[in-house]
């Protein structure tokens, strides 16, 4: 049959109520006396107790309590740092691969051009700068065109799902064809260096 817990409760108290009676009564009646002896030994044994049981659990919560409360912290950034993660990996998505590193500017260039009726006049060796993890390329384009015709080309350029960015953009009027520009323009994309890209 089951006891229950207020009984226990119950009793213990009155337990404890008769015992610090009758150690007030034998206090009153004798004095400090008949304590030394239980004070002796129970002095040092709380000690050992302190030293060999308290002591670790106390430092081992300690422990505990501060791995608690920097898994909470983890946690509440945890979300946030899935959410750059994802972001930077999207990035990463829009980077051209590394292995296409040496042909991959001028092959955008010549079949864009080749697309809008663009002839290239000139295309300069290709410019590389090594930033942290990635290396930005670029490379200096030279051609006469119109205005209409030179804007259908950079739109076409600038839309590419591959990051590229037209950097500098030099026009001048050509005065031996009316209408018609002559264009320098810098064409600079990023690689990174070690991971993945998106190609073209």
């Amino acid at each position: 049959m089951a006891v229950s817990v207020d009984i226990i409760l119950d009793k213990a108290k009155s337990y404890f109520k008769n015992l610090v009676a009758n150690v007030l009564i034998i206090y009153g009646e004798k004095g400090i006396a008949p304590f030394k002896r239980p004070l002796v030994i129970a002095g040092p044994t709380l000690l050992v107790l302190y030293v060999a049981v308290y002591s670790p659990i106390s430092t081992n919560l300690s422990k505990t309590s501060r791995s608690i409360s920097g898994m909470t912290m983890v946690s509440q950034y945890a979300e946030q740092y899935e959410v750059a993660k994802l972001r930077i990996q999207s990035l990463h998505r829009k980077l051209p691969l590394i292995k296409d590193k040496d042909e991959w500017l001028s092959y955008v260039i010549n079949s864009t051009a080749r697309e809008v009726g663009v002839q290239v006049d000139s295309l300069s060796a290709q410019r590389e700068n090594e930033v942290a993890n990635y290396v930005i390329v670029s490379r200096e384009v030279q051609t006469t065109t119109s205005y209409h015709v030179f804007g259908k080309w950079l739109a076409e350029i600038e839309n590419s799902p591959i990051f590229l960015r037209v950097t500098e953009v030099s026009l001048q009027r050509d005065d031996a064809n009316p209408g018609m520009v002559k264009v320098t323009f810098t064409l600079s994309t990023v690689f990174p260096r070690f991971g993945a890209g998106g190609g073209v």
